[in-house]
């Protein structure tokens, strides 16, 4: 993912991903790690409910996904949208994999929520980013997760 958007970033404003839910925050989130100076919006989003299902959320998420990544003045970073939530891909974590609800970004509100209107959190989006895009493919794979519950 990393190169192909390197390889197109001069041929685009922006990049939507769609993606499983089962790996989509830790994609979202290395991804943006390798994106060093992203000067456009990567949001990633998908379903819990497939699109062939009369209930399904992939359509609303899709739309407002590309709407995000649309905007006039962009959210200039890797994010997810799920279920009128857009949020940083870097906190973000599957809390819930029965409800529609399914992402959240705990310790941290997110970057915007729809409803009626678009509200966005001004204050935690991150300021344009400076110099060219440089992407970072090296990962180093020797990682261990500790969760640490007071």
């Amino acid at each position: 993912l990393a190169n192909d958007i390197k390889d197109n970033y001069l041929h685009y404003d922006a990049f939507v991903v769609l993606s499983g839910t089962d790996t989509m925050a830790y994609t979202a989130s290395a991804l943006s790690f390798m994106l060093e100076n992203l000067g456009k919006p990567v949001v990633f989003t998908g379903s819990q409910v497939p699109i062939a299902e009369p209930h399904s959320d992939a359509r609303q998420n899709l739309i407002m996904a590309l709407i995000f990544a649309a905007r006039e003045v962009p959210i200039c970073e890797v994010t997810i949208f799920f279920h009128d939530r857009l949020i940083r891909a870097c906190r973000a974590t599957k809390v819930n994999t029965n409800d529609l609800h399914a992402f959240d970004s705990p310790n941290i509100e997110p970057l915007a929520t729809t409803g009626v209107t678009i509200k966005e959190n001004d204050h935690l989006v991150l300021r344009p980013a400076r110099g060219v895009l440089k992407v970072h493919t090296k990962m180093d794979t020797r990682l261990l997760t500790i969760r640490l519950v007071p």
